[in-house]
């Protein structure tokens, strides 16, 4: 049964990426779907403890939102139940999971950085987010966490309050040389060509969202 559902999450996650909005039952469809989708993993409270069925789901949570907020369609999780599954998730074996947990947050906090009232939530994403980036051992991972970073705090007033206030300048700016530095040491012997193509790209997009933080620092603390 559990391999069952876990094939089951992955043709999920596929119609939820290919399939027109419309054709997958409009926003009230999806909206369910995802209440569906966080009941069932929160259903089970040692959900880390089974890495298919995480990486499953995750998955196709992560292109559930993914769907729902390039349509502007309001989402279902609880910032303490996004938080649960990520802390979760994190400590997971598996890297696709890692990857997941990491790509919901910067989905989910992209779209918390233009609300207000959400300084204290983008604050412990942020956190979280720069925590993965500089320690987890895998640099696809790392990748991925920065990525979340740049949209998480791309726009939005809530955001750069947030990005003083956890210090995301001078974290980002003491990690800039180390990351290069793993990319060329580690990267041609564990990383495919695909993967160090990705990599080679954040790299970039993070000297040039260094450089967008010390404007936005220079004008809120001078």
């Amino acid at each position: 049964m559990n391999t069952v559902q876990c094939r089951a999450l992955v043709c999920l996650q596929s119609l939820v990426s290919l399939l027109d909005v419309d054709h997958l039952g409009g926003a009230p469809a999806l909206q369910t779907l995802a209440q569906h989708l966080s009941q069932m993993l929160f259903s089970q409270p040692d959900f880390a403890k089974h890495a298919d069925f995480l990486e499953a789901i995750s998955s196709a949570l992560r292109a559930l939102l993914q769907t729902m907020a390039s349509r502007n369609i309001s989402q279902c999780l609880t910032p303490d139940q996004l938080m649960t599954l990520c802390k979760a998730g994190i400590h997971s074996s598996n890297v696709g999971v890692r990857v997941n947990v990491v790509s919901i947050l910067g989905i989910t906090g992209s779209i918390l950085a233009k609300e207000d009232g959400t300084l204290e939530t983008l604050k412990s994403i942020g956190c979280f987010l720069l925590e993965v980036a500089t320690k987890d051992p895998s640099l696809v991972v790392a990748g991925e966490a920065l990525d979340a970073l740049f949209d998480v705090f791309a726009d939005g007033k809530e955001a750069e309050r947030a990005s003083v206030q956890i210090k995301l300048l001078s974290t980002l700016k003491e990690f800039q040389p180390v990351f290069k530095m793993k990319i060329r040491k580690e990267g041609r012997g564990k990383y495919s060509t695909d993967q160090l193509c990705v990599l080679d790209n954040v790299k970039m997009n993070l000297r040039r969202f260094v450089a967008y933080q010390e404007t936005v620092e220079k004008r809120l603390t001078s």
